[in-house]
């Protein structure tokens, strides 16, 4: 295919993109689901980017304090996490237990809501909590030390600079899930016999 041919295909994508967000925009929570049951049921035609639908959908849900609203974002940006892979899953997951700790701050939790239910991320939590405490600990103790011998060596390649990268990604990993634990703890929505307190208080420690 030519880059021409190629340009077409994109340009009729984001038309047939915006004509689908167009009929959906002034519609209520209802329409917006029913758009997406397809989509959950495993259905894979084009359509409109769940990322898109999220961005659009989280921001009504909180200026309206509607967990009809939250229902679609929190479903759309889940269906993004589940199809893509890497950061950008990750990231889509972030998004979804953050929208969901802010109306659990709100509103307090309830178990089996799609929205509501705490345990779903106090689960991703724990769930991403590869370290104990002391390692974590320890590892960031070991951060500067890392740099300074990163920055000392020219090849990019060394133990010393993957080893600091990764590092670091895990710990930044660990502290935007622990960002949405604080909400629930602040909000008195984390039992008071949690592990994860021990990690709140090295939260701010983390990179």
């Amino acid at each position: 295919m030519s880059w021409g041919s190629l340009l077409a295909v994109e340009h009729e994508m984001q038309s047939n993109q915006q004509s689908i967000f167009n009929s959906l925009r002034d519609k209520g929570p209802e329409a917006w689901r029913a758009y997406l049951h397809p989509f959950e049921d495993g259905k894979t035609f084009p359509g409109l980017s769940m990322l898109v639908i999220f961005h659009h959908v989280a921001p009504l849900a909180k200026q309206q304090g509607s967990l009809d609203w939250a229902e679609v974002a929190v479903r759309a940006v889940e269906l993004e996490a589940r199809r893509s892979s890497g950061i950008e899953s990750e990231n889509a997951r972030l998004w979804a237990m953050q929208l969901r700790s802010w109306f659990i701050a709100k509103m307090g939790s309830r178990s089996n809501h799609l929205v509501l239910d705490k345990e779903v991320i106090l689960n991703w939590v724990m769930e991403g909590l590869k370290l104990s405490v002391q390692s974590a600990k320890e590892k960031i103790s070991s951060l500067a030390e890392l740099r300074a011998l990163a920055k000392k060596s020219s090849n990019t390649d060394t133990e010393d600079r993957q080893r600091l990268r990764d590092d670091l990604s895990e710990l930044f990993r660990i502290k935007h899930r622990l960002s949405v634990v604080k909400v629930l703890a602040d909000s008195g929505e984390l039992p008071s016999d949690s592990p994860l307190y021990k990690w709140l208080e090295i939260r701010e420690q983390l990179p």
